[in-house]
């Protein structure tokens, strides 16, 4: 029991760095989407670089915050429909806010990454869900 804990531990505190690791990426393009935004200010975007901006801060916010309360031992539940959900709003804003015919070129390539990343989700949070099920029947 003791080895399968810590396999959990394990797969909680990557679980943790990969949400981390997208939180703090989107806060850095939501930081240089404010710093851009001046010198992109005549050309003809899709989205305004400030709106990408929020977004962008708002899910990095999010990814970090769920990052750090992961680290913790908790909010595991919350690790798969907020990655399900970050990837719909990455195809909306895909479908939506992107112009660029070399951009939408590459969708199968973002289609794999967002089977890839759900699916990286779902197995380093799978384990944990079981291992707080196992407790509770210790605790009985």
């Amino acid at each position: 029991m003791l080895l399968y804990n810590s396999l959990v531990l394990k797969r909680q505190r990557i679980l943790a760095l990969l949400f981390a690791a997208v939180g703090l990426s989107n806060l850095l393009r939501a930081g240089m989407a404010f710093v851009v935004a001046p010198a992109l200010g005549g050309w003809n975007l899709s989205l305004p670089l400030p709106l990408w901006g929020v977004i962008y801060l708002l899910l990095g916010l999010a990814f970090t915050g769920t990052a750090v309360v992961i680290w913790r031992g908790h909010g595991l539940r919350l690790a798969l429909p907020l990655a399900a959900a970050y990837q719909a709003g990455v195809w909306v804003l895909n479908l939506w806010g992107i112009r660029s015919a070399y951009h939408r070129s590459l969708w199968v390539r973002d289609l794999l990454l967002t089977g890839a990343f759900l699916g990286l989700v779902v197995w380093l949070s799978s384990g944990a869900k079981r291992s707080a099920n196992s407790r509770k029947g210790d605790a009985l």
